[in-house]
């Protein structure tokens, strides 16, 4: 029998895909600002890591209890309330701008993101139809992405003329029309309700992992190790090699590619798989890390954006697919809490520790440096991917 060809465009989804790019948008308008504002009144780089670092953690405990809530609570109604509540901590900006208060709020909007991106992975895989999952999924990622990319340069950009403070405010416009967007969704419950039933049976840790996305997991938090850098440092990076607020082209060239390459990518991946889509986006992203950190000028800049653009578009999305194709449908947001869970890590790790490298080495050399997490996905990919089995086929096998 034919396969006939689900839609995919729907209006839920559109209304998923929009939230999730302007909510992404403004809190890495936020991520990229902080460390700018930072340095206006300290020089150590650390403190700007520290602050993402703090947010981070704060997320990463947050997830383990997330996805229990989202389980049992309406998900619509919870959507509504995080977006409020992280609302609320852009306002708290506006009491204090010590660095110890700060630092406190940058712990509190890492429990409002962790509960805010849990949701919209989980509403939008409920969405996205099985017959069109790498599609579904990548598409849905370029929202989150280009929101990722253009968050940062706007931030930089808007910091070179305006204060930090005009900034907040238009962050909080933005979260504002993400919350108009969410009063649109609707409650996605869980699609299998065998599965359901199964997932309740297991005890709370099989829940929250599975070792067969244990690799996917791991090469998609080394990729946002990488991305930790370039969101925290571009703009210090920016005056280090006298170019000022045009680093901020550099996101530019990586959105574009990244557009480009995600038109396709999806589809690549429902008919032939991830390898042919992995290997040369972690060669395209160490090159791409190198370049940047050598650049002298802008030309330079822009291709090494372009390259690591490549990288971008593909690790995240095509590991997040390849992570859903391995587990049974019970298990989907096991792999997705798994995701994020290790990409709170990759960022919050890759932000403290390359701000230490930044300190001693300077911005260009960190950049050309973390290529070796780029290689290091390269070899862990070639080695363990063959080991890794879709549970289709696994269930076929007698």
């Amino acid at each position: 029998m034919d396969k006939v060809k689900v839609k995919l465009w729907t209006n839920q989804y559109l209304i998923i895909v929009l939230l999730s790019l302007v909510m992404f948008a403004s809190f890495y308008m936020i991520t990229a600002g902080f460390p700018i504002f930072v340095s206006t009144f300290s020089d150590n780089p650390a403190l700007a890591g520290i602050m993402t670092t703090t947010l981070m953690t704060a997320s990463l405990i947050t997830r383990f209890f997330a996805s229990v809530i989202i389980q049992k609570v309406n998900m619509k109604l919870l959507l509504i309330i995080s977006l409020l509540y992280f609302l609320g901590t852009i306002g708290l900006t506006f009491v204090s701008q010590s660095i110890g208060f700060l630092i406190v709020i940058r712990a509190l909007q890492g429990i409002g993101f962790s509960m805010l991106t849990i949701l919209v992975f989980t509403i939008s895989s409920n969405i996205v139809p099985k017959s069109r999952l790498g599609e579904g999924i990548v598409f849905f990622a370029m929202s989150t992405s280009v929101g990722t990319t253009i968050g940062p340069l706007i931030a930089i950009a808007y910091l070179a003329n305006y204060s930090f403070e005009s900034m907040m405010m238009l962050t909080l416009g933005l979260m504002s029309f993400s919350l108009l967007c969410s009063f649109f969704t609707k409650n996605t419950a869980k699609v299998e309700n065998e599965s359901t039933q199964a997932t309740d049976n297991e005890p709370f840790y099989k829940y929250m992992f599975d070792k067969r996305v244990l690799l996917p997991c791991i090469l998609v938090s080394l990729n946002y190790m990488t991305i930790a850098g370039t969101v925290n440092f571009m703009g210090a990076f920016g005056k280090e090699i006298n170019v000022g607020g045009s680093i901020s082209q550099f996101f530019i060239a990586q959105g574009i590619a990244m557009v480009l390459v995600r038109s396709f990518s999806g589809k690549i991946f429902d008919k032939f798989g991830h390898r042919i889509l992995i290997i040369p986006a972690a060669v395209s992203g160490a090159v791409g890390l190198i370049l940047l950190g050598f650049s002298t000028s802008m030309w330079m800049v822009l291709v090494s954006g372009v390259l690591f653009g490549i990288a971008f578009a593909i690790i995240h999305p095509i590991g997040q697919a390849w992570a859903l194709t391995l587990v049974p449908p019970e298990k989907k947001s096991t792999a997705n809490s798994m995701l994020l869970i290790f990409i709170d890590f990759g960022l919050a790790f890759g932000s403290i520790g390359l701000g230490f490298l930044a300190k001693f080495v300077g911005y260009g050399m960190t950049f050309s440096l973390s290529a070796v997490l780029m290689i290091i996905i390269l070899l862990l990919y070639l080695i363990g991917s063959r080991k890794t089995v879709p549970f289709e086929a696994n269930k076929k096998q007698p």
